[in-house]
């Protein structure tokens, strides 16, 4: 006759051994991290100034100042206002004149920053070989 032994009783050298399902967990995440591919993507260039102190004879680079302002156009030199999505064509106008000019973007603080990247991706766009985005002071 033939005895059970229950749960209770059972000898205690019975375990589960986990050492092979822990080797191959390791080696899915090893095989899964290699085979993983990372994307960059592109943001805002952000460039701070060096800490050296600038030559006084550097003359600086003609600039096109392209003022938002807080209704969302866009003013040209202090002089003329513009609609935004016209900036392409001003920018062109300017680095025809100016090969070596440099695009100065001034956001009013209460302006939408969804029209200072529209008139950064203009600027881009009309070739502008330099951008810069600056906050206007109160």
């Amino acid at each position: 006759m033939r005895r059970r032994v229950s749960a209770a009783h059972a000898p205690a050298g019975d375990d589960i051994n986990v050492t092979p399902l822990m080797d191959i967990v390791f080696i899915m995440l090893i095989f899964f991290i290699v085979t993983a591919t990372f994307t960059r993507e592109k943001g805002i260039d952000v460039q701070t100034p060096d800490n050296q102190e600038q030559e006084e004879d550097t003359i600086p680079p003609p600039a096109l100042l392209l003022s938002i302002q807080d209704d969302g156009f866009v003013r040209v030199n202090n002089v003329r206002i513009i609609d935004p999505g016209s900036t392409k064509p001003v920018v062109e106008e300017f680095m025809a004149r100016e090969p070596k000019g440099v695009v100065l973007v001034s956001a009013s603080p209460t302006s939408k920053s969804g029209v200072a990247v529209q008139v950064m991706d203009q600027a881009w766009a009309g070739k502008a070989t330099a951008v810069s985005l600056a906050l206007q002071q109160d």
